[in-house]
Order: C-alpha cells, then structure tokens, then sequence
C-alpha cells in the first residue's frame, strides 16, 4: 500500500488517498484530526507514507517562534531542499520564522514522529514538483477550474486505476500525486532534494509517469 495525504493545518480536513501495489484505489477520503489520520494510516499499513508538507525544521532552528533565539545554521532562508526546488523553478513556501503555514509545518513534524514510532516509513512530497516532473508545467494555477481540468485529463493517463477522479477536488487530485510518489520512490524512481540534517524532498524522476 502507498497512502498520500495533503495535510492541512487542522480545522480544515485533510485528503487522503491510498494505492495498492497494482495501483488500484483502496481508500480516498477525508480527515480532521491527527488521531484520525493515525487510523487510516494503521488500518491500510502503507509500505510508504507520503505528505504533502514540510516535516522538519531547517538545520539550527528548535522552532518557528520569533520571540526564540535559535537561528538556521546556514544564514539562509528556508530549507536547503526548499532553495534547491527553486533554483529548479519548482518554488514553495520556505520554511521559516514567519511562514504563514506554521501550525501545519509543527503538525507535519508531529505527525511524522508519531507515525515513524509506529514503524512506518514517511517521506515528505511537494506536489506541485511531482506534477512538473510527470506532465510539464500547468498553463494555469490547480485552483482555477480549467488548471483542475488540465490537471485530470493528465493524471488519467499514469498507470492506475482510480475511479471517480473527474469529481475529485485539486487537494484530492495532490493527495493522489502524493501516493503515486511514494509508490515511485519504493521503486527507485524518485530523486531526494535537499540534505538529510535539515530534510529532503522526493520528487520523481524525469519519465516515472510511464511507469
């Protein structure tokens, strides 16, 4: 099983998608609360895990709170894998003291920890990246309905079958891409940007869509 989840803050359900080892759809769905996608996870026991959000801090800080002294150890703003996605020209927020996604980059490491102590393998994805790598740049953002179009059109061609993706949401559609990235990566098919002491980033291989 290969599960991808495109976490949210908290209030806001989070979408959910896990793929069998032929690429079958087995669970699409939606989740609030940490204990709730802990459920999921154990109930489907996925080889991988992978979410769609920063799951570490970069090297140096202990936190993201602005009143706090510690400071990133390479004077640089953000994440090593975050700066190297956007010399790539795959930008994304970047992890730092005034990041407006805090409260998920604190919920990503939390869950992370909580699911590794479990014994399940997480990595962090970057939708948006895998997507350029599987199908080239979008014309559009996901968010507005032709990008979404565009965006299904696409990933009905990889080699799954998931149906219902025509009715699905852009966070769906990422959550999905999550899943499909982690089944690449326990193939082999993923590359890690970034370094381990402050996180890396999978994103897949040039041509893993015909996979």
């Amino acid at each position: 099983m290969f599960l991808g989840i495109d976490l949210t803050s908290s209030a806001v359900p989070s979408a959910c998608v896990c793929l069998d080892g032929k690429l079958d759809l087995v669970y699409q769905g939606w989740q609030t609360g940490d204990d709730d996608i802990v459920e999921v996870v154990v109930c489907h026991s996925p080889r991988v895990l992978a979410i769609d959000a920063p799951l570490s801090l970069p090297a140096g800080l202990c936190c993201l709170e602005e009143n706090c002294a510690c400071q990133p150890l390479s004077g640089e703003k953000g994440r090593r894998c975050e700066r190297e996605l956007a010399r790539l020209a795959m930008p994304c927020f970047f992890t730092t003291k005034r990041s407006i996604i805090k409260e998920m980059v604190y919920r990503g490491i939390r869950l992370k920890r909580r699911l590794e102590e479990k014994g399940f393998e997480v990595i962090e994805v970057y939708p948006y990246a895998s997507k350029v790598r599987l199908f080239g740049r979008p014309p559009v953002p996901k968010s507005r309905r032709c990008g979404l179009e565009w965006l299904k059109v696409r990933l009905q061609g990889l080699p799954w079958r998931v149906p219902g993706l025509e009715q699905w949401d852009h966070n769906m559609c990422d959550a999905a891409i999550a899943a499909y990235t982690a089944y690449l990566y326990s193939r082999g098919m993923t590359e890690a940007v970034g370094k381990a002491e402050d996180g890396v980033i999978h994103i897949p291989r040039e041509a893993a869509g015909t996979v």
